[in-house]
């Protein structure tokens, strides 16, 4: 009988043991190409070198073998960032133009890619740089399937990555950032939403304008930065919140004025 008992403990730890080992193995689901290659250039090189493009709304086909790398600060979980993910290295943050939704799902905020921009197209959307493809002449979002196959993902997500990290600035410290640089991952405190009264809400269906966004107004001591948001977004209902607000966003430009987005509700705090 002891052995019989002995017998049964050891059958049940092998058993334990397996499902421990199985359970206990890393789930990293790759995505995109795998063959992309190692970064050999930076957001900011880039930016750099199609400065011209991009300030004149042109459109014009990466023909070099550049890659980059950075990760995802900005995704499209709450549809506030619409078919966009903004990708940043410790040089600068970059737009991705894609004509897909729910790339959260994959790509999430602290995701790291790399991407190959040769044969897709960089240009100037409201003269700021954004990578995607040729639509009508100008610059596009490209297609799901061109995007898979010219970006991959680099191990597992994690929120510990310099590059979340935002920004602070304030008043003071907005005017000394080149427009030509944007976007910027930022955080300003101390603000508060001038429209904010109990009953305004971010962005109200019938408010929208020919972009399907409402503007705002965030006052940063005497400064005020217009504040985005899409009619589609999850919070587009929701009360704006009054009092002093601390606020982490994307700040972009269009054609030469600051727009400031919030991520998710989150941002807002």
């Amino acid at each position: 009988m002891k052995n019989i008992r002995l017998l049964i403990v050891s059958i049940l730890t092998a058993v334990c043991t397996g499902c421990m080992d199985h359970h206990d193995e890393p789930d990293v689901q790759s995505y995109g190409n795998q063959g992309i290659g190692e970064a050999n250039t930076s957001i900011a090189e880039l930016k750099t070198r199609y400065a011209d493009v991009a300030q004149n709304n042109g459109a014009e086909e990466v023909l070099e073998d550049l890659v980059i790398s950075g990760v995802v600060v900005g995704d499209d979980e709450s549809g506030n960032i619409y078919k966009n993910l903004y990708i940043s290295d410790e040089t600068g943050t970059l737009v991705v133009g894609i004509n897909a939704t729910g790339l959260y799902a994959s790509l999430p905020m602290g995701q790291k890619i790399a991407i190959n921009c040769k044969g897709l197209h960089v240009g100037g959307y409201g003269s700021m740089l954004q990578l995607g493809a040729l639509y009508q002449g100008k610059i596009g979002r490209m297609p799901e399937y061109t995007w898979k196959d010219h970006v991959k993902s680099i191990g597992r997500p994690t929120l510990s990555y310099p590059e979340l990290t935002p920004m602070e600035i304030d008043e003071n410290s907005l005017g000394s950032l080149k427009k030509a640089d944007a976007p910027f991952l930022v955080r300003i405190s101390g603000a508060s939403f001038v429209e904010a009264d109990g009953h305004t809400q971010y962005a109200p269906d019938e408010e929208k304008d020919g972009g399907n966004g409402v503007n705002r107004q965030l006052k940063a001591g005497n400064t005020i930065i217009p504040f985005r948001t899409s009619a589609y977004a999850n919070f587009s209902t929701q009360y704006m919140k009054m009092g002093k607000v601390d606020v982490t966003g994307l700040l972009t430009q269009y054609n030469g004025e600051w727009q400031l987005t919030a991520r998710t509700l989150r941002d807002i705090n």
